[in-house]
């Protein structure tokens, strides 16, 4: 995937994630830049939600404007920290989802209850409890020890950081948070207590999910949420839907 590429698919995340309410003013999307493991494209400091892919700015992990046209957002240093300390990562989004915030305030840990999401956040997501923006390489790398090997964490009273290898799966991790979340909220706004996963179901969830499947029909499956959520955005489900 080249740099036009990759912007591209960017903003097709960031209007995914605007539609799905996990962006709206504030955030920001990034992924490493092929071929360079020290550069990576984020959105300038503007809405995410107007983005196009001309919107995408170079970066170097030391924050230098090194390709495109813009200003980079003050909390570049979430970004370039995880990518130093994370070579497995290669995109990072920050947004202030509501739920995000509210659990991140709550004396309940965001749990994983869903499905595959159940092994990794068993034990409920770390909180990052620093005050003030991710705007300093030091808060960055405190952010960047917080979120460990994980794939999200929470910042207190501010939002969330999700990191995984790719932008598709950075993107539907971020809705998979926001999915779970709305669960947990829904069951304690009920005044019910949530029912745990034993360790023996917990190793069940965390099983191969397509063990008896072929590899090409395991690839189509794993694209199968992206082509739904752009098909939201790009309007072709709209097109579909009013054909019917």
């Amino acid at each position: 995937m080249n740099t036009e590429e990759l912007a591209q698919k960017l903003t097709t995340g960031c209007r995914i994630l605007a539609e799905q309410d996990i962006v709206d003013a504030f955030g920001h999307l990034s992924a490493r830049l092929p071929g360079d493991d020290n550069l990576f494209l984020m959105n300038r400091g503007i809405s995410p939600a107007l983005v196009t892919p001309e919107d995408f700015i170079v970066l170097d992990l030391d924050g230098n404007v090194v390709g495109g046209n813009g200003t980079p957002n003050a909390e570049w240093p979430i970004h370039a920290c995880i990518y130093r300390a994370r070579p497995d990562v290669n995109s990072v989004l920050h947004s202030h989802q509501r739920l995000s915030r509210i659990f991140s305030l709550s004396r309940h840990k965001l749990r994983g209850l869903l499905m595959s999401n159940v092994p990794e956040w068993q034990e409920g997501l770390p909180v990052y409890r620093g005050a003030g923006l991710i705007n300093s390489v030091e808060r960055g790398d405190t952010l960047a020890r917080t979120l460990g090997a994980g794939s999200a964490a929470l910042l207190r009273g501010h939002g969330d950081v999700v990191a995984t290898g790719e932008v598709a799966r950075t993107v539907l991790k971020a809705l998979n948070l926001k999915e779970n979340a709305d669960v947990l909220h829904e069951l304690l706004s009920r005044g019910e207590e949530p029912e745990l996963w034993s360790p023996e179901d917990v190793a069940a969830w965390a099983a191969p999910m397509h063990v008896n499947v072929s590899r090409e029909a395991a690839a189509l499956l794993a694209t199968k949420s992206w082509d739904y959520y752009e098909a939201r955005v790009n309007g072709r489900l709209a097109e579909l839907l009013g054909g019917a």
